[in-house]
This record gives C-alpha cells, sequence and structure tokens, in this order.
C-alpha cells in the first residue's frame, strides 16, 4: 500500500546570524527507538572524495579497518586496532586523517593516514551520546547527551578554542555538503548551524522548527536539513531558508539515518515495517516493505532515485523504486550483525561489521561484494576470522594440506602449485596453474621468477600475462607459492617461446548461468591464421580481478561445473585459442558478468508450535535461507497433504483434528528450484479439562481452587466461576465471587473455555454465618405495656422491611439467629425514645433510630428483624459489620 500527503509553509525564525561556510563530507549514526545501542555508530557517511571513492570500513571480531576501493570493490590495506576488537566503533574521515571511537569505552583515536600511526587519544563518556565529525582540518567532538561540542584538533585532538554549550539532549552532529555542522535542540525546539574556525566553534543561524521539548531527529540531504517530528508526527525540512511541514502517517517506531546522499529524505517504520519518504517539494509517500519486524532492520537511505534498507537479521539490503514497489534484494552476510550504509566518490559503500563482507553499489544500482579480510593487502597475513556461512576460499588460501598424527592439520610452508602450463603468444607468454596446498596457514602471494625478473601476484591470481618478451626466444619460468610460514617448492614451466605465428582470437563468449550453480560457455570459432587449433583455454575473472583457469574445450562450448564456481559470486569468464604448436591467441573479450546461483539453503531456526488462539492450527516460523545466488521468491509449507506459499517466514496451517500431531517442512525457492526441507513437529490444540480442588469462604465470598489442562492454549484459555449467578473471570488456578449472603448454601460452577472447546466441574459451600443478637430491655416491665406479656414475643419477624408486612413470627431479647444480609430504606425504628405516656425508654441503649431491617435464617421464608432490637455479634451496636446488602 502506497499513500501520499502534501506539504504546508511554516514561519521561519531566524537567530544569531553568524553563519560560516566550510566544506565536509562525514558519516553518521542511525537514531530512532532502540536503534543506537542495536546498530552503533557510523551507518551513513557523505562523499569523502568524489574522485577518491575510498572508505575505511570496520569489522567488529577482528578488530580491524579495512580500505575498501569503490571502484574496484577490493580492499587494498588492513589496520587493526586491537584494543576495539570486538566492539562497535565510530569512524569519521577524510582525505588525510581518521577518528575512531570506541562506543563501548568512549575512547577517541586520532590516525594519520599517510602513515597509519594512530597519533593522539582522548577519552568520552562510554556510550552513544557521545559521536564525532570532522571535515578536513576541523574535528569536533559532540556530547549529545551534555550538549557540548568541542572543536578539537584531528591529528591531536587537543581542544581548539572554547567549547559551545547548549542545552542537554542535543541531537544531530553532521555536516552537510557546504561544511556546516548541524545540530537540533529539543528543548528549545530549533535547529543550529555550527561552524569550525580556527580559534574554535562558532554558532551560526538557528531555526525555529517545533515547540520546545518534543521528540526531534535530524537527516542531512544533499540540499539541506529534514527534521522529524515524532511527537506531531511531522518532517520539516529546510532548504535555502525556507522551511516547509509535511504531515507523516507514522504508525510505529521509526529509523531516520542523520544524513543522506540525496535530495529525498527516508526514514524506516519498523511495525508495522515500511518506509516513508518526503521529496524536495515536501511531499509524502508512506509504503510498507517486505521486511520482519526485528531490532537490525536499519533507516531507510535514499540513494540515486532508489531507497535502502539495511536488514541486519535477513542479511538483505532491500531496494525499492520511489514509488515503492520492490526492485532488488541485495545479500550481505551479516553473521547476525547490523548493516552500516556509507556514501563516497557517487557510490554507496554497505558494511557489516560483524562479518568479513561489505558491498559496493554504483550509481546504476549495481552491486558488488568485497572482501575485508583479504591476506594479500597490505595489513593482511593473517588467517580470517569464522563467518556465518560456507564460503570457497580456495582461490586466497590454496587447498589444505595433510593431517598430522593426532588428525589436525600440520601448519607449515605451502606446497606446490599444480598444473603450471605455458603457453606463448605474441611477444608474451602466459602461465595458468592450480592453487597450492596452503599446509594451514592461508596462502599470501605467488611469486614467479624468468627473464631475469621476479613478480609477486595475489594469491588469487592463477593466470599471468609476461609480456615484452622476444619472438623465437626460448623462456622458463618457475611459480612459488607463499605463505606465513614461507615459501614452498618451485614449479618450472619447462621452455616456452613467444611466437608471431598464433591463431585468431575469439571474438566474443555467450555465458548462460544454468541451475544448480553451473555456467554455459559458448563463442564462434575462431580464425587459425594458418596455425590449426588445439584446444581453447577458459578463463574465470571475478570481482576483485582475480584470474583462473577453469579447464579447456576442443570445440566452441564448454560446461563449467557448480564445483568450480562459487553460488552467488559474479564472474566473467574468457577465452584463449590455443595453437596444435602450443602458441596462443590474445584473449576474447570477457563475457558479460554472470552470477551462478543454486537452489536455496534449507530454510534456518525453523520452528512450529500451537496456534493458541484456533483450533486444528499450528504455528510455522523460520529464518530467512541463504539465497544462493538467486533471490527466494517464497516459501512452500507442507503439512498433512496440505501446502502454502508465503514470501514471508511465518505461515498458519489450519484444517487438523484437535490433538493431533503435526509434522511440517518448509522449503526455499528460488529459480533453481526447492532447497532442501527444513522439519518441525507441533500438536495442534487438545480440548479443556478442569477440576476443583477445593471451596473455601468467607461471609461474603467464595473462593474456588482449580486446576485446568489447557490441552496448549496457554494464555488463551479464559475461566470463569459463577455462584449464585454471579461471576468472576481471570486467573485459572483460584477465583472468588464476592457479594455473596453470609450464612447461606451455594452452588459453585468452574468453566474453562479455550478455541478447541470447554469444559465445566461443579462443587459447592457456604458462607461463614455471622451472628446476632436480639435486644429488648425492659427497665420498668409494671409501667410499661411494651414490656407486656413474655420475652419471648416482645419483637416480630416480619416478611419485609416493615411491621405492614406479614408477621413470620416473633422473639424476644437474647434469642439468636444467622444473619443473611441486611435492607435499608424501610420502617424507621426509634430504639431509645419516649413511651406513649411520654416517658423516655432505652430499650437497645446506644443503639441509633435506623431504617435497617436484617435477614435471618428463619424457616423457607425470607424473614427480617428490625436492626433497631438486633445487635450483630462481635461488631458495634450500629455496625452491620462484614453484612452484605440484600
Amino acid at each position: 500500500m502506497v499513500t501520499k500527503t502534501g506539504p504546508e509553509k511554516i514561519n521561519l525564525r531566524q537567530l544569531n546570524t553568524k553563519g560560516l561556510a566550510i566544506a565536509i563530507i562525514m558519516p553518521v549514526i542511525l537514531v530512532g527507538a532502540l536503534v543506537a545501542t542495536l546498530l552503533g555508530a557510523g551507518a551513513f557517511s557523505r562523499d569523502m572524495d568524489e574522485d577518491d571513492g575510498m572508505m575505511w570500513l570496520w569489522t567488529t571480531p577482528s578488530g580491524e579497518m579495512a580500505r575498501i576501493n569503490g571502484l574496484t570493490a577490493s580492499a587494498d590495506t588492513r589496520h587493526a586496532m586491537p584494543d576495539a576488537q570486538g566492539n562497535m566503533v565510530q569512524i569519521e574521515q577524510t582525505d588525510s586523517h581518521l577518528m575512531m571511537r570506541d562506543i563501548a569505552t568512549g575512547k577517541v583515536s586520532a590516525i594519520d593516514l599517510k602513515t597509519l600511526a594512530t597519533t593522539a587519544t582522548a577519552e568520552t563518556a562510554p556510550g552513544e551520546g557521545v559521536r564525532l565529525a570532522m571535515h578536513r582540518d576541523g574535528a569536533f567532538i559532540v556530547d549529545r547527551l551534555q550538549g557540548i561540542v568541542r572543536q578539537v584538533d584531528p591529528t591531536t585532538l587537543a581542544e581548539v578554542g572554547a567549547p559551545l554549550q547548549f542545552p542537554p539532549g542535543i541531537t544531530g552532529g553532521t555536516f552537510d555538503e557546504d561544511g556546516t555542522l548541524w545540530l537540533g535542540v529539543p528543548r528549545e525546539g530549533t535547529l543550529v548551524e555550527v561552524a569550525p574556525r580556527q580559534s574554535g566553534a562558532v554558532a551560526g543561524e538557528s531555526y525555529t522548527v517545533a515547540a520546545p521539548a518534543q521528540d526531534l531527529s535530524l537527516t542531512v540531504l544533499k540540499d539541506g536539513v529534514a527534521v522529524l517530528n515524532s511527537t506531531l508526527k511531522t518532517m520539516t525540512t529546510l532548504r535555502d531558508g525556507d522551511l516547509t511541514s509535511t504531515p507523516l502517517e507514522l504508525v510505529g517506531p521509526e529509523k531516520m539515518a542523520e544524513s543522506s546522499p540525496g535530495t529525498i529524505a527516508a526514514l524506516t517504520v519498523t511495525n508495522p515495517p515500511g518506509v516513508i519518504t518526503v521529496d524536495g517539494q515536501g511531499d509524502s509517500q508512506t509504503f510498507n516493505i517486505s521486511a520482519n519486524d526485528t531490532p537490525l532492520l536499519g533507516a531507510a537511505v535514499e540513494f540515486n532515485q532508489r531507497i535502502y534498507v539495511p536488514d541486519g537479521t535477513a542479511g538483505l539490503l532491500w531496494v525499492y523504486n520511489l514509488d515503492g514497489q520492490e526492485i532488488d534484494r541485495i545479500e550481505v552476510p551479516s553473521n547476525n550483525g547490523p548493516l552500516e550504509l556509507y556514501s563516497a566518490g557517487g557510490m554507496l559503500f554497505v558494511n557489516a561489521p560483524y562479518s568479513n563482507t561489505a558491498v559496493v553499489i554504483d550509481d546504476n544500482g549495481n552491486a558488488r561484494r568485497a572482501d575485508k579480510a583479504r591476506d594479500d593487502i597490505l595489513g593482511g597475513d593473517m588467517p580470517p576470522i569464522d563467518e556465518p556461512e560456507d564460503e570457497d576460499n580456495s582461490g586466497d588460501e590454496g587447498e589444505e594440506g595433510d593431517e598430522g598424527a593426532d588428525g589436525e592439520p600440520e601448519i607449515g610452508p605451502p606446497g606446490e602449485v599444480g598444473s603450471l602450463v605455458a603457453n606463448g603468444g605474441n611477444g608474451e607468454v602466459t602461465l595458468s596453474w592450480e592453487a597450492a596446498p596452503n599446509n594451514g596457514s592461508a596462502l599470501t602471494k605467488y611469486e614467479i621468477e624468468g627473464n631475469g625478473e621476479t613478480r609477486e601476484v595475489a594469491p588469487g591470481q592463477r593466470v599471468v600475462d609476461i609480456s615484452d618478451l622476444t619472438n623465437g626466444e626460448t623462456y622458463e619460468f618457475t611459480v612459488t607459492a607463499f605463505n606465513g610460514e614461507g615459501s614452498g617448492p618451485p614449479v618450472s614451466t619447462g621452455p616456452v617461446m613467444p611466437s608471431d605465428e598464433v591463431p585468431g582470437a575469439v571474438s566474443s563468449v555467450d555465458a548462460t548461468v544454468t541451475p544448480g550453480g553451473g555456467v554455459d560457455l559458448s563463442w564462434p570459432e575462431a580464425d587459425d591464421q594458418g596455425n590449426p587449433i588445439s584446444h581453447y583455454t577458459i578463463e574465470e575473472v571475478n570481482t576483485d580481478g582475480d584470474r583462473r583457469s577453469v579447464g579447456q574445450a576442443n570445440g566452441t562450448s564448454t560446461s563449467i561445473a557448480p564445483e568450480d564456481l562459487s553460488v552467488g559470486e559474479p564472474v566473467a569468464f574468457q577465452v584463449t585459442t590455443v595453437a596444435n604448436s602450443g602458441s596462443a591467441s590474445e584473449p576474447s573479450p570477457l563475457s558479460d558478468t554472470v552470477t551462478p546461483f543454486d537452489v536455496p539453503d534449507a530454510p534456518g531456526n525453523m520452528y512450529a508450535e500451537t496456534d493458541q488462539t484456533s483450533s486444528g492450527s499450528i504455528n510455522v516460523s523460520w529464518d530467512q535461507a541463504r539465497a544462493n545466488g538467486s533471490v527466494v521468491t517464497e516459501y512452500r509449507v507442507s503439512a498433512g497433504g496440505q501446502t502454502t506459499s508465503t514470501d514471508g517466514t511465518t505461515a498458519t496451517l489450519d484444517g487438523f483434528a484437535d490433538g493431533e500431531q503435526v509434522e511440517v517442512q518448509v522449503v526455499a525457492v528460488n529459480e533453481a528450484g526447492e532447497s532442501e526441507p527444513a522439519t518441525a513437529t507441533a500438536n495442534t490444540l487438545t480440548p479443556p479439562s478442569v477440576v476443583i480442588d477445593g471451596v473455601s469462604a468467607t461471609a461474603t465470598t467464595m473462593t474456588a481452587s482449580f486446576s485446568i489442562d489447557d490441552g496448549g492454549a496457554g494464555g488463551e484459555a479464559s475461566c470463569t466461576m459463577t455462584v449464585n449467578n454471579r461471576n468472576a473471570n481471570g486467573n485459572c488456578s483460584q477465583l472468588t465471587v464476592d457479594g455473596l449472603n453470609s450464612s447461606t448454601n451455594y452452588d459453585v460452577q468452574v468453566r474453562v473455555a479455550t478455541p478447541a472447546g470447554e469444559d465445566t466441574a461443579t462443587g459447592s459451600g457456604s458462607t461463614s454465618n455471622v451472628g446476632g443478637t436480639v435486644v429488648f430491655v425492659c427497665s420498668d416491665p409494671a409501667d410499661d405495656t411494651y414490656c407486656d406479656g413474655t420475652d419471648s414475643d416482645r419483637i416480630s419477624i416480619r416478611a419485609q422491611n416493615n411491621h405492614s408486612s406479614a408477621q413470620r413470627g416473633s422473639t424476644g431479647p437474647g434469642q439468636t439467629f444467622n444473619t443473611i444480609c441486611y435492607w435499608g430504606g424501610g420502617e424507621l425504628i426509634h430504639p431509645n425514645n419516649e413511651d406513649h405516656r411520654g416517658i423516655y425508654r432505652e430499650y437497645n441503649p446506644g443503639k441509633n433510630s435506623t431504617d435497617i431491617w436484617i435477614r435471618i435464617d428463619y424457616g423457607n421464608n425470607e424473614s427480617y428483624i428490625p436492626f433497631a432490637y438486633f445487635d450483630i455479634n462481635g461488631e458495634g451496636k450500629n455496625s452491620t459489620g462484614p453484612l452484605p446488602a440484600c
């Protein structure tokens, strides 16, 4: 569903109009409910250098940074920061300086990017309350909790000038493209500019964007600033001095990046998952997304007219167009950690800080994966950290070596390269070989010797052209593998001779991916140019630029087996013509890039449970399956002869018998077919049952203790106790009904109900007896006509609360009865008053005049006695004690 709203102009108030514009590009962290701690810092970055396209990215488990070249989508330098290993960090960087803050400890380190030396350190308060910002030679430490903004020297971290003090709880702290640092001051409802100067930071213009003490978050855009007011559910944008406010349909918690490379402000609503955008005209659009509500669902950003939503739980970057249509899902193995987004050199960088993976996305939306832990680069030569998925690293590491006596691999220098082949070309020789066994230590390089020169190549390179040779002259080359333990045995090519008598090159190569992870190749026959063709060699090139031979063919087509490729890894191919003489043509142009794919892995963490809300149903959930190069289009859920499909990770199956054990399986489906099934078992609800364990009572309440079997319904079971048409609901182990009459026998009923049915148990009990005594004092019987007769019949017992009703009987002083309830509003009786002769009499000393009558246990009919002549045992003269109203 997509909804749209429009903007409205608001008034602008500007204060402190002393601005200063300075250029800058910086990363930012995510803000929003529950996001800061979970996703850490450095979630977005502005361009460092449009021509540079370099970005330093962090890996938490290994505690190191890797510099990723956006143009090649590969790492070229690694730098360890062991003190921060295992912690999330924030990295701010320019062309010459880098500052890193360990979020867990608060330690800030300044690093000279020319030497990678740590030039200074500083301590800040641990946690998310402090952030860094930097541009060229202007750097800031922003204590958002304290409201303090300090300009520091990016090399020494010494303070520059006096700090700026704002009210506590500021937000933002991000530079725009013109070099202005933007802060939100929720306590004042303002948006404030800050500029670095040689003498220290200066506060510039201030804009009123909200009433004080509202919840504000900032996104610095390419052409302005957007302020999210979560309190009023509005987005206010500042562009060219004009403020525009747009109402938003915020229906749940939101997350918003503090910076975006585009002109469209975007935020993620996490529950239900969706995205809201506000464009340059202030028009808003809301659409749902396919992700699940998880803590690692991150803030959306707009990059080149596409909306990117990072999802660390699924290991995906969801991609949507501006109309809210899903156009791609980019896999980024996250190792159950967050995904961070950065921008540099006109490219979008996706970092998975808990894995060795990064992804670079160009302005057309094409994604390439980069390995942050390459060992053949500066700072390498260390074993890679464990990844959450099995990946084919043979290209970088070589084959494992032999096992030792205890079954563990022996660690030592590598073995020799395999199948070394040399083909002479026109003024060049092409060498190819198979990876050497690494013998427990990752390969670091291959060394090629020959023609008086030594060449070192990366361990992923297994096809090398050696040029500037003389045709007709014989050469010999050796190839030696190296690892952290030393060098392996050299392997010689034997004599090889370049020649200008070479066959023609293949003009083009067609590559087609086949289900199962293979690739079919075909090409037009080459012109032998008088040199009869022996065969064609096929070479693979990956995203790191590594080359390796993947076979040869006698004809003009071949198939590359899945075991020779890595599913999900983009590759291209080229073909070389080889003559009978051994001479080789130039390689063909590269084929189009293809990504081998296979059926998905089985869904993980499969779980089935009783559906507590419905009879005959079970609920099933699972984790996203690894797609293996082709997007998972659906999950098929099967049980009891029925199958349903969903593109989510949950399903409910119904139609089963009560108490049935149901075995369910789920398969993931992509273009290659179905995965292996994940299985689980659950039982449907059984009808409930209840047994009364005991009944207790007070004068006005009855309590039943009981035991139930809810049949698996859990919190969906409801329990009701009924006594004398009065009900109590709630706790399914003990319930109490109040408002009962005392001294009364009652039937008790307890009922339990679930979606699978109901059951009832019955019992009985009596409320506690409350006794009372008749009081009628005859102080002068001979002179008081009310005292005529005998004590046994001085007080009449009536059918209602007055003397006009039928008389049930009579009683006298000292007689006791069990009471049931009291009835007010009856005939008013004066127990202490003048008699008919004007003599004051006290028939019940201390008793007030009262219209209350007490119902007593007297025969089978309702019977009442005046409260004026009746005292409740153990209570005050004028108190009805625990008796309820009738």
